[in-house]
C-alpha cells in the first residue's frame, strides 16, 4: 500500500481527538461516512499518542485487515489475530469440547527460535501458514506473539477482554461500535429443537413445556453439553445445528419467537471491563452517546420517505391483515425493490408472485436485483453488504424486536430508542455505500406512521 496521508480535515479531526484523549476524557465518539478515513484517524490518534500498545477490536476479520493493512502503510508494527475456530489447521469446532487439543500433533512448545520468522507485522492468515510449516498450532503461535508488544493488536469483539488482561492496552479503538447497541441473532427452528431434546432423552409432553421456557431450555442444554456434542459426531446431519445450540449458549437472552416457530438467542457483542481511554468509531453512533462525540457529515442527505397511513403494530396486522397487505402489495411489490421487515411482517406478503425470500437466497441479493427481495431486518444480509444495485429500498414497520426481548436487552444497557435509530441508520446504508453521492440516489420509504417518532435521531 502506498504511504498514507492525512487529508487537513483528517489531520483536525485527530488533534482534536488527542486533545481531548490528554484532557483526561475517558472516551471519544467518532462519527464519519463509510469511506472518510475513520480507521486512519484512528491510527495516528495512537501514534500521536504513543499509546503502545493499543488494541483495536472489530465485528468482523474483513475489518481487521483492512486495519492491519493501513496499519503497516504508517510504519507501525501490527498483529491481526482471529479466534481457534478459525486458526485451527484441523478445522475443529465441537471437537475442542472434547479436549482434541491435547492429543493434536501440532500442539506442543513454541521456542524463541520458532518466532525468527515472525518479528514483523503478521496477520491471522500468515500466522497460519508459517505455523502449519512449522508444524506449530497457529492459535499457540498467535497467544505467545499477542504477549509480544505489538504496536496494534487488532481482534474480534469477543476476544476484547482476554486481551485486554493480556496486554494491558494503552488504548482502545472499537470499530463499527454501532455493533454495540445491536445483539448478534441466533434462531433454530422448535421442531429441531424437539428433536435434540428428544435425543436427549425427555418426553414429548416435558419437551413441550420446555420449549415454552427457553431461559429453563438454555440451562439444561449447558449442563448437558457433553451429551449434545456426543450426538454431534454420531449423527451428521444434527452436527451443524447442534454447533449452532452450542454458540447460542454465550448468548444473554432467549426467547421463543412464535412467528417464525424459533427459539431466538440475543447475544450482546462487548462488555468491556476497562480503565483505560477508549475511541468509538463508526459512521452510525447511537444518540444515547451525546457528549465527547465528533461528528463529520456526508455534505449532501439522503432523502427518505415515510408511508404514514398505517401504524404496522402486531395488533394492527391482525386486525387489517387484507386491508394492508393489499396496500403494501400495489404500493411497493415492484421490480428492483429491496423490502426489510420482520418475521411478523413477512405476512403481508406471503403467496406473491416474483417476491424472493431471505430464505430463498443463494448468493448476493443483487443477483435479483430485476425482482422484489425480502430480507430481515436482523438477518444475515442487514450488515456488510452492498445492496445499491436496487432502485428502491422499503423498510416495512418498526425494526424492533419483541416486547419482552426489547426490555430485557433494555435491562441490560441497551436503550430501545438507540437500536431502533442504529437499525433503521444501518439498512438505509445497504442502498447508500458511496461517500459521495451516487449517479443515482434510490427511492428509500419507511412504512409506518411511527418512524416520525425518530427522525430528528
Amino acid at each position: 500500500m502506498a504511504e498514507l496521508r492525512l487529508r487537513e480535515d483528517q489531520r483536525s479531526v485527530a488533534e482534536k481527538i488527542v486533545s481531548m484523549l490528554k484532557s483526561s476524557a475517558p472516551w471519544v465518539a467518532l462519527q464519519a461516512p463509510t469511506g472518510w478515513g475513520k480507521t486512519l484517524v484512528g491510527l495516528t490518534v495512537i501514534k500521536e499518542l504513543k499509546a503502545f500498545p493499543a488494541l483495536w477490536l472489530t465485528p468482523r476479520l474483513s475489518i481487521g485487515i483492512h486495519v492491519f493493512n493501513h496499519c503497516n502503510a504508517l510504519g507501525l508494527r501490527c498483529l491481526a489475530t482471529a479466534g481457534r475456530e478459525k486458526m485451527c489447521i484441523h478445522g475443529y469446532t465441537l471437537e475442542f469440547l472434547r479436549g482434541v487439543c491435547r492429543s493434536c500433533e501440532y500442539n506442543r512448545p513454541i521456542s524463541l527460535s520458532d518466532l525468527r520468522d515472525f518479528q514483523s507485522s503478521v496477520d491471522f492468515g500468515k500466522i497460519r501458514e508459517r505455523s502449519e510449516a512449522l508444524h506449530l498450532c497457529p492459535y499457540l503461535v498467535q497467544t505467545v506473539l499477542e504477549r509480544s508488544r505489538y504496536d496494534v493488536t487488532i481482534a474480534h469483539y469477543g476476544r476484547a477482554n482476554k486481551l485486554i488482561r493480556a496486554l494491558r492496552p494503552g488504548i482502545v479503538i472499537i470499530d463499527e461500535c454501532h455493533n454495540l447497541t445491536l445483539p448478534s441473532m441466533h434462531k433454530v427452528d422448535t421442531r429441531v429443537m424437539e428433536v435434540l431434546l428428544g435425543k436427549l432423552g425427555f418426553e414429548e409432553d416435558e419437551i413441550g413445556q420446555i420449549i415454552k421456557s427457553p431461559e429453563t431450555l438454555k440451562t439444561i442444554l449447558n449442563e448437558m453439553i457433553d451429551a449434545l456434542v456426543t450426538i454431534a459426531f454420531e449423527d451428521n446431519d444434527l452436527k451443524p445445528i447442534i454447533e449452532e445450540v452450542v454458540q447460542m449458549l454465550s448468548s444473554q437472552i432467549w426467547y421463543f419467537d412464535a412467528d417464525d416457530e424459533t427459539i431466538t438467542a440475543l447475544e450482546l457483542p462487548l462488555n468491556l471491563s476497562t480503565n483505560v481511554p477508549i475511541v468509538y468509531m463508526s459512521a452510525t453512533l447511537p444518540p444515547s452517546l451525546g457528549s465527547n462525540v465528533i461528528t463529520i457529515k456526508r455534505g449532501w442527505t439522503i432523502p427518505v420517505q415515510v408511508d404514514s397511513k398505517y401504524v404496522l403494530s402486531y395488533e394492527n396486522i391482525m386486525r387489517k391483515r387484507e386491508e394492508i397487505g393489499k396496500y403494501v402489495s400495489e404500493k411497493y411489490l415492484r421490480p428492483s425493490t429491496v423490502i426489510f421487515t420482520t418475521a411478523a411482517r413477512e405476512l403481508l406478503l406471503n403467496n406473491k408472485d416474483g417476491v424472493i425470500y431471505e430464505d430463498e437466497l443463494e448468493g448476493s441479493p443483487c443477483d435479483f436485483k430485476s425482482e422484489t427481495v425480502v430480507l430481515r431486518a436482523y438477518g444475515r444480509y442487514a450488515e456488510g453488504v452492498n445492496l445499491d444495485c436496487f432502485d428502491n429500498l422499503v423498510l416495512l414497520g418498526l425494526p424492533a424486536l419483541q416486547p419482552t426481548a426489547m426490555h430485557r436487552l433494555e435491562m441490560r444497557g441497551v436503550k430501545p430508542r438507540d437500536l431502533i435509530v442504529v437499525k433503521i441508520a444501518q439498512i438505509i446504508g445497504r442502498v447508500t455505500r458511496s461517500p459521495t453521492p451516487p449517479d443515482k440516489m434510490p427511492n428509500i420509504y419507511l412504512v409506518d406512521k411511527r418512524f416520525h417518532q425518530f427522525k430528528d435521531d
